[in-house]
């Protein structure tokens, strides 16, 4: 008979590590999503346009978002006094200033200056700031994914979707840091 054990975070300190290291790979998938796209064949995909000028509106609701998350980061990382409790939410921050980039580079002259005010002033204890700013997560994933509803040019929507991988990772593992099972982290 085989005895199968799960083994799962005994400390707030380990979770945080395995937070920083998922993060990491995340972000790594993030980076490489468009190089990796831009090699992929779209065969049997004709009527697609890779571009498509009605796409900057929602883009640029999500440039806005991506640089109010970043700004509201910045307020929690200042939060915060363990360094790597800063190393972590650090992370994050960078991620999301690396989205809002994407989305401006994307748009290029058909960028609109967005609001970079905070979503947010998180505040409390690290857990507490992890729900806050969990919950943040979850909203941006979910404004993303509806604006997959409406973008029509591939390149876009490749570039949407590959943000909404990492945000929701960024949501369960801050679920995870901030006492959540991994069952309920996980959406379950």
């Amino acid at each position: 008979m085989d005895n199968h054990q799960v083994e799962s975070p005994n400390t707030m300190t380990t979770s945080r590590r395995h937070l920083i290291a998922s993060l990491l790979a995340g972000g790594a998938a993030v980076v490489a999503a468009p190089v990796l796209v831009g090699r992929a064949s779209a065969e049997g995909v004709t009527d697609v346009p890779h571009r498509d000028p009605a796409d900057n509106a929602p883009l640029n609701a999500g440039l806005e978002r991506e640089t109010r998350m970043a700004a509201t980061y910045r307020v929690a990382v200042a939060a915060v006094s363990k360094d790597d409790d800063k190393a972590a939410l650090s992370l994050i921050l960078d991620h999301h200033v690396a989205y809002a980039q994407a989305i401006q580079g994307y748009l290029a002259t058909k960028v609109v200056a967005p609001n970079a005010a905070p979503l947010a002033s998180p505040s409390g204890s690290f857990a507490q700031i992890a729900v806050q700013l969990a919950s943040l997560e979850d909203e941006t994933t979910t404004i993303h994914i509806d604006s997959l509803g409406t973008i029509k040019g591939l390149d876009a929507s490749t570039l949407i979707a590959s943000i909404v991988t990492v945000e929701a990772r960024h949501a369960a593992a801050l679920t995870l840091v901030a006492g959540a099972t991994p069952l309920i982290a996980a959406g379950n």
